[in-house]
């Protein structure tokens, strides 16, 4: 895992990736912040008699896939695109390999399942932390430029909000309520997005997987990393087509829950099948690999 991670850090197509993935990140964050503060000015002029308002219009709704006060279109493009940013470099390294004739020397020092084992484990949690850090840097920064660290008010405010023992004015804030992960939010904000933050790096590292797989079939480079988002992106457009957008990863996987429908069960179901479908390719490509000792 050493070498695969010294080889990683070499490969400036990571530095690429991650440069996207932060520069979605804190353009949502700078958006999200502005749009907040906004918000923050109206709510009290409107409600500065009612402090149950400004408890449930809090800052952390601007942390990436949150949802915000209003749409933010960048948060919303790094869920759409993090299949393809994570694969820029992570799924051709297979494929670099055989070309630079790497895989045959490497194939001699450990034998070929240790070698495409590794490979499959190294991308699988390299794409989960390349995922994740850029999302938890977003909540730090939206935290200092908002100056606010304890969600305890919005979590007990949240928690009546359930019971339907707070007051309020009006049914403004009834889509703050969450069909799913709400015992969590019950806890904090941070519990909340660190589930989904988790369960959404867990899927990253499939969708790499899943390019990786196709590596071993594919000869052109550039479908090869496009694979992942391609998979993605027809999911997404068959499921919409035929109205099943509680079966899409690319609605449930984001915190704000955009759509109804919802459950843990369709989130575990597509997650096995995935997980899956990419061992079982990956299995069968290095059966008919061509690399020989």
């Amino acid at each position: 895992m050493y070498m695969e991670l010294l080889k990683l850090l070499k490969n400036k197509n990571l530095y690429i990736s991650a440069a996207c993935l932060l520069l979605l990140v804190i353009g949502a964050v700078v958006l999200g912040v502005k749009d907040y503060r906004e918000n923050v000015e109206l709510f009290e002029r409107i409600y500065h008699h009612n402090p149950n308002v400004s408890a449930l219009a809090s800052p952390h709704l601007e942390w990436v896939g949150l949802g915000g006060f209003r749409f933010n279109v960048l948060s919303s493009l790094y869920y759409f695109l993090f299949p393809l940013l994570l694969s820029i470099p992570l799924v051709d390294s297979i494929d670099r390999e055989r070309k630079s004739g790497n895989v045959h020397y490497q194939l001699t020092r450990m034998g070929r399942g240790a070698y495409y084992r590794r490979k499959f484990v190294f991308s699988y949690i390299s794409a989960f932390f390349l995922f994740l850090l850029p999302l938890v840097l977003g909540v730090v920064l939206v935290n200092l430029l908002t100056n606010h660290w304890d969600y305890s008010s919005f979590s007990q405010a949240y928690r009546q909000l359930v019971k339907g023992t707070l007051p309020l004015p009006d049914n403004s804030f009834d889509g703050v309520k969450k069909s799913l992960f709400s015992s969590l939010l019950e806890l904090s904000p941070y519990w909340y997005v660190l589930a989904y933050y988790v369960i959404g790096g867990l899927f990253a590292g499939g969708y790499v997987c899943l390019g990786l797989a196709f590596s071993l079939f594919l000869k052109n480079r550039y479908l090869i990393t496009l694979m992942p988002q391609i998979i993605y992106m027809v999911c997404w457009a068959a499921l919409t087509i035929t109205n099943q957008l509680a079966w899409d990863p690319f609605n449930f996987l984001i915190p704000s829950q955009p759509v109804e429908g919802l459950s843990y069960w369709k989130i575990v179901i597509v997650f096995v099948l995935q997980l899956l479908i990419a061992v079982g390719v990956f299995s069968y490509g290095v059966k008919k690999s061509e690399d020989v000792l």
